[in-house]
């Protein structure tokens, strides 16, 4: 199915199958983690922060993508483990800003809310340095942001934006 909308319910899904893959690659991102220091640990500290997130969402119900959006935030932010923690947290908090008001978000929503959620995780660092998932998350939305036509889809949208993370 090649979906152009998304509620809160398959938002949360997505993060949810995202988060899963997080935590199956934490280690990957540990040993990728070299920039200030290599401290080790930031795959799996990004991973509790998200995994704490969603579990601010268990039992949600509504269809509303603007309120899974900000719950989850909300949990990240609380669950939010070491500078990776924080910068995730800070991320998805400009995401949920940026779907304030939506029931749904189209395609180009969610681009937007993505560019609204690296603008909060730039603004969250004092010092923000390139080379660091800041650029990942910046280029990635600039990329898949500018190859968003009329026949976008949801699944086309996410494939151009992980592929230029990787």
């Amino acid at each position: 199915m090649y979906m152009r909308e998304i509620d809160g319910q398959a938002f949360i899904k997505m993060i949810t199958g995202g988060a899963a893959n997080l935590k199956a690659n934490a280690e990957i991102i540990n040993d990728l983690n070299v920039f200030p220091i290599p401290d080790g640990d930031t795959g799996e500290n990004m991973s509790m922060t998200i995994v704490g997130g969603l579990k601010h969402t268990e039992g949600y119900s509504e269809q509303s993508i603007d309120k899974a959006a900000e719950i989850l935030a909300d949990g990240m932010l609380m669950s939010a483990r070491g500078n990776s923690g924080v910068i995730l947290s800070q991320l998805f908090a400009g995401i949920a800003e940026g779907l304030r008001g939506k029931k749904t978000a189209t395609v180009s929503d969610l681009a937007d809310a993505l560019k609204s959620g690296v603008k909060s995780a730039y603004a969250a660092v004092v010092n923000p340095t390139e080379g660091t998932i800041l650029t990942v998350a910046r280029e990635a939305i600039e990329y898949s942001g500018s190859r968003i036509t009329p026949d976008s889809t949801l699944e086309s949208f996410a494939e151009d934006y992980l592929n230029e993370m990787n």
